[in-house]
């Protein structure tokens, strides 16, 4: 039985990515990153704090990898945060372990990086997949293009979340929609570039 010391408030991740300090207005947030976790078909990487898992494995594409960089990125705002992300053919789900128990804000912050709008064949690609918060559904066929209007743009999607038992779930799955080889084969199932979570009462200012 695992007993976790609940000491933490706050978590942040970027996903697929290096370790990034944000300034803010009231100082600096740490998103400590993922990008060194390993590849494979399953995949398990836990930190301090907080871990993923990652299951799946595309098996015609001779490419393990799961975290990728796209520096094409339409923001002026903290590209650094949807310049990288974390991608599955299957699932991921992210941990938060020892946090206090109490009601959370869940930002996923998302961008389409594999797809372009300024290439006929590669516009017509779809990322869909489905959001699990706490086991919930929290979003169906959420569509990374469609939700943001474009590709490389940058998208915070905030989700409400309540821990009773010092762990939090972020679970995204791919149920078979969408296209599944634009542009090549192996493009498809969830994607995420950053995980932010914060107390509900309490309002992040540096991102």
């Amino acid at each position: 039985i695992l007993s976790f010391l609940a000491e933490y408030k706050s978590l942040h991740i970027n996903c697929g990515g290096p370790n990034v300090d944000i300034k803010g207005k009231h100082g600096n947030t740490f998103y400590e990153g993922d990008a060194y976790a390993g590849s494979g078909p399953s995949k398990v990487y836990v930190r301090e704090n907080w871990g993923f898992s990652n299951t799946g494995d595309i098996m015609d594409d001779n490419d393990l990898l799961s975290d990728i960089a796209n520096t094409s990125i339409y923001s002026n705002y903290n590209p650094e945060l949807y310049s990288t992300a974390r991608t599955s053919p299957l699932s991921i789900t992210y941990y938060g372990f020892c946090l206090e128990n109490e009601n959370y804000t869940v930002n996923l912050h998302i961008a389409e990086i594999l797809f372009t709008d300024d290439e006929a064949y590669s516009s017509l690609g779809k990322r869909i997949f489905d959001i699990y918060i706490q086991g919930k559904l929290v979003e169906k066929d959420f569509n990374t293009k469609g939700e943001a209007n474009g590709t490389g743009i940058p998208l915070k999607k905030p989700y409400n979340a309540s821990v009773t038992d010092n762990t939090l779930e972020i679970r995204l799955y791919w149920a078979g929609k969408g296209t599944t080889c634009i542009p090549r084969r192996g493009i498809y199932g969830p994607l995420i570039s950053t995980i932010s979570v914060c107390p509900s009462k309490f309002i992040l200012q540096a991102f």
